[in-house]
């Protein structure tokens, strides 16, 4: 049975991309370059998503037959993986941040770039491998280049490349995506860290390329009589603290989130309706904090990217219908 996942905005909508606004979110695909009459050779390609897959349904968020994107990927389905693409702007230079999907989208794994401009190549964007930020597969995920370029039509614009071996320039595959008006969930820490390594002044970039989350607020309706999660850190590892609250009780307290999941359990008690909050107490050493969040209700998967300052909170309002007061 596949499980439905739902990703949830964090973060300001932004508006429809034009050709000279690339901040935002784009869907699309990976693909594989298939391999030399050998399935072996399979196993020499890096884990983008999961697995490396030889056949079977991807579960999609855009039509990866559809004629434009077909072409411009140009690879059977059988080596195609759903990804998502999110990019900040902030001059000519932007961060960005790949999220890749097993085939049943349990999994994810997510990688940081920082993205230079290259006018005098054939591909006009480098997207250079910085970070591995959550790897939920069983594979060893290995850092890999983007290079690409924004190709715009009548009917939208596409992000179209390919994606190499950041030593070797050994080319893996083709990558295309759409641009969705979706939120941008990237960790506030990678943002910071990332203007200040490139001496960019935040202050003096112009509104649209300031780079403000929005707290998360969300409801959820079950007949579950407890919800199941794991916190992982997505940005830096700088000792960023969390409190974890249901109807104003304590559950966790003084979470510091790193690379290996902290696991949780809610139970919701017999009260009908349910306040869930996950609170920042303290930030690292870098402003702002942020964790990749998997939460479980019966058959239920939920995957939510947290972007939080010190004293903000993520809250769920969670109705609990078979419970005793509701009847």
């Amino acid at each position: 049975m596949r499980i439905i996942l739902f990703f949830i905005s964090l973060v300001f909508l932004v508006p429809p991309v034009t050709a000279q606004q690339k901040t935002g979110v784009w869907r699309g695909i990976v693909a594989f370059s298939p391999p030399e009459n050998s399935s072996s050779q399979i196993t020499r390609l890096p884990s983008i998503g999961g697995v490396v897959r030889s056949g079977g349904r991807i579960p999609v968020l855009i039509n990866e037959n559809s004629p434009g994107m077909r072409f411009y990927v140009n690879a059977p389905s059988e080596f195609l993986t759903n990804a998502k693409l999110e990019i900040i702007e902030a001059d000519e230079r932007m961060l960005a941040q790949l999220t890749s999907y097993s085939d049943d989208y349990k999994l994810v794994t997510m990688y940081q770039f920082y993205v230079r401009p290259t006018p005098k190549e054939f591909y006009k964007y480098h997207l250079q491998a910085k970070s591995l930020l959550v790897n939920e597969s069983i594979r060893k995920a290995d850092l890999f280049d983007l290079r690409g370029s924004f190709i715009h039509t009548d009917s939208g614009t596409v992000f179209r490349g390919i994606w190499e071996d950041p030593f070797g320039r050994r080319r893996y595959g083709n990558f295309a995506f759409v641009a969705f008006e979706e939120a941008v969930t990237i960790n506030p820490e990678l943002w910071h860290g990332f203007i200040k390594k490139q001496q960019i002044n935040e202050a003096a970039l112009a509104p649209e390329r300031q780079f403000k989350p929005t707290p998360l607020f969300d409801t959820l309706v079950t007949n579950a009589p407890a919800l199941y999660g794991n916190l992982v850190d997505n940005g830096l590892i700088d000792q960023d603290t969390l409190s974890i609250w249901l109807n104003g009780r304590l559950i966790e307290d003084d979470i510091v989130p790193g690379k290996k999941p902290f696991y949780f359990r809610i139970n919701l008690g017999e009260e009908e309706w349910n306040h869930f909050t996950i609170r920042c107490k303290s930030e690292g050493k870098e402003k702002g904090t942020g964790v990749h969040l998997n939460l479980q209700i019966l058959d239920l998967q939920m995957k939510y990217n947290l972007a939080l300052y010190q004293y903000e909170q993520a809250e769920w309002v969670i109705r609990r219908k078979n419970s005793v007061k509701s009847k």
